[in-house]
């Protein structure tokens, strides 16, 4: 995810003992400037901000455009007839209009492509037309479309990020403990499929003054946490919030959650989002990251 690189802002904070950093200005400053760059990503060309919609792909052709009668249906600026995207069980291809120009990752289309669709480790491909970006995800042998327009109003109406006041008591040093072997585990989004990671370990610490768990999954080089607290559906995401964190130095791990952020579906309700597992359900208020301004 886009968001997952920003912990790269506040790299070079200084830590030492269970609970770390203070809030001091540098401390401060780190934050505040890697909740500027999260804001810019959100609200940039690659942002989730831009998704007006996203339907499952039967099998067959399927005609994309504005006209009424289109399978995938655009907004009416959007050409009559982009092109049709066409399913044969997991194979999918894309036929562009002949009468406009339409790119496949930037560079122009003459013809029919098979698109990747993001399955095992390939990319997806992105076709793109004017203002308007389609691609197609396979995860288990369903297929979607997402469409995404740069005069999205969920970008234009974007407010910015809510956040609670930064807090150096939410930065706590976690002990890792690795399993044996990596753990696979199953992880239902809010489109109803379900996603297969790792999970290669898990943290305990403190928080609030009790012992606390949670188990990340492993995403590049970093560690990903999805947890719900004691906030969710009240002051921050009902579904719960993420949070990133470097792979263990030492046996540890350092969790801020200051920079705790909500799930894309916060802001916009077409995209797809990983929930949170019950295991990860901390039973106290995280009063710290990104607050929910209550907008779906």
């Amino acid at each position: 995810m886009l968001r997952r690189d920003l912990w790269r802002a506040a790299a070079t904070l200084a830590a030492s003992g269970a609970r770390l950093g203070g809030a001091d200005a540098s401390y401060q400053a780190a934050i505040a400037a890697w909740r500027k760059e999260y804001d810019h990503d959100l609200r940039s060309e690659k942002g989730p901000l831009l998704l007006i919609g996203r339907q499952n792909l039967p099998e067959g052709r399927s005609e994309v455009g504005s006209n009424a009668s289109s399978h995938i249906q655009l907004p009416d600026r959007a050409p009559k007839r982009a092109g049709v995207v066409e399913r044969r069980g997991d194979m999918v291809t894309f036929e562009p209009a002949a009468e406009i120009v339409v790119k496949l990752n930037a560079k122009q289309m003459s013809g029919p492509a098979v698109l990747r669709t993001g399955v095992g480790s390939q990319p997806r491909d992105a076709i793109e037309f004017g203002d308007f970006k389609i691609s197609v995800a396979g995860l288990d042998g369903n297929f979607q479309v997402a469409i995404s327009d740069t005069q999205s109003s969920y970008r234009t109406m974007f407010q910015g990020a809510l956040w609670f006041p930064v807090n150096a008591n939410y930065r706590v040093e976690a002990v890792f403990t690795p399993y044996p072997q990596p753990k696979e585990v199953r992880i239902p989004d809010t489109t109803g499929r379900v996603r297969t990671s790792k999970a290669p370990g898990y943290v305990t610490f403190r928080l609030n003054g009790e012992p606390r768990r949670l188990e990340p999954t492993a995403s590049g080089d970093k560690l990903f946490f999805m947890f719900k607290d004691l906030t969710a559906g009240r002051e921050t995401y009902g579904a719960g919030r993420y949070l990133d964190a470097e792979m263990p130095k030492d046996g540890k791990v350092v969790l801020d959650f200051n920079k705790a952020y909500n799930p894309y579906c916060a802001i916009n309700p077409y995209s797809s989002c990983p929930i949170p597992p019950k295991e990860n359900r901390l039973v106290t208020r995280v009063e710290a990251g990104e607050k929910y301004r209550g907008d779906h």
